[in-house]
């Protein structure tokens, strides 16, 4: 079975490259509307932030340490897992996470791109109603050489849609960067050109580094989260059969988010993240996503490429205007409608 994507690729409607990132303008503006609207929406009504999907940073699995030390405290263990997120940076593996919700589903945020480029727009760049209909019970999200792809399944395992970003293979032949992707009980599918100025991706800052909701770097928000010591130490808890070191983020002022941090002892990598979102009346919706960090075996790269072609697009599904640009996430009922 050969390693490269580019050929896997050629068998789908829409082909991405395998080493090709997104531009960082585009998807960046997005991500910066996205997230503030979200982080509104929490501290004016205590629910939940949505996801903004972008390029993650591809990773490696780093060599597993020694046994962790019967007695640890809270900064050991904080810079044991900073340094391990920092190395993972370094690699060329499969980054998988798998989501599953509680009071809550998978759904899309639609961007106007046209609009949210102008400097003074009038309006939001939110397209309300455009995918709403399109709700998915769990979502699997891969992250190698460049290219993301989100899945999202209904509770019988069924694919509801399927978005990436990466280079996709134009019928001339020419290589553009998009987002691209389908929703397949609607019929309907989009490529959006990532094009545009160049911006700066959405600052972290202490009081927004929440590991577990969808962000658009998870790597780079948890090692904001732990720098900013939001983390203190809650022992131990089985997490598939490991014994994680558990930590609980102290709630920042105001916003109604609990956050659990399970690191593995051994790698000192995240296995897995719960956010709790609270209402006023008593309500929690419950996001849980789960880690693996894969070197590019044999068998890997097999599960990536089955997922790859089953996320392949039927001809006949109804194009979106080729500036709205649909950003898979974690959506809660509690949340305001936009």
């Amino acid at each position: 079975m050969t390693n490269s994507i580019e050929e896997l690729l050629r068998e789908g409607y829409d082909r991405l490259t395998a080493d090709a990132k997104a531009p960082a303008g585009i998807v960046s503006r997005a991500q910066r509307h996205n997230r503030k609207r979200r982080i509104a929406a929490l501290s004016a009504t205590g629910v939940a932030l949505a996801a903004a999907a972008a390029v993650i940073t591809v990773t490696v699995v780093p060599p597993r340490s020694s046994p962790a030390p019967q007695v640890q405290t809270v900064a050991y263990v904080t810079s044991r897992a900073q340094h391990a997120l920092t190395a993972v940076a370094q690699g060329n593996a499969i980054e998988e996470v798998s989501a599953t919700a509680s009071n809550g589903t998978f759904g899309f945020t639609v961007i106007n791109m046209a609009l949210s480029e102008q400097q003074n727009p009038s309006g939001s760049a939110v397209l309300p109603g455009v995918l709403g209909s399109v709700k998915a019970q769990r979502m699997s999200s891969w992250f190698y050489r460049g290219l993301m792809l989100q899945e999202g399944f209904s509770a019988t395992g069924k694919l509801v849609f399927a978005a990436s970003i990466g280079t996709v293979t134009s019928p001339s032949g020419k290589h553009v960067p998009e987002a691209y992707g389908a929703a397949y009980p609607v019929r309907t599918r989009w490529r959006s050109p990532l094009v545009g100025p160049n911006g700066n991706a959405p600052a972290l800052t202490c009081s927004n580094a929440f590991p577990g909701a969808a962000t658009p770097d998870l790597r780079a928000t948890i090692l904001k989260a732990l720098s900013c010591k939001l983390f203190v130490l809650d022992g131990r808890q089985q997490v598939d059969g490991v014994d994680a070191i558990k930590l609980v983020m102290k709630p920042p002022a105001g916003l109604p988010v609990r956050e659990t941090l399970w690191l593995d002892p051994s790698t000192y990598l995240p296995l897995r993240t719960s956010t709790a979102f609270l209402a006023s009346h008593g309500q929690v919706s419950l996001l849980v996503q789960d880690y693996r960090w894969l070197p590019p075996t044999p068998a890997n790269l097999a599960a990536l490429h089955a997922a790859i072609r089953r996320a392949t697009i039927p001809a006949g599904f109804r194009m979106l205007p080729s500036a709205d640009l649909p950003l898979a996430g974690f959506d809660t009922p509690l949340a305001p409608q936009p």
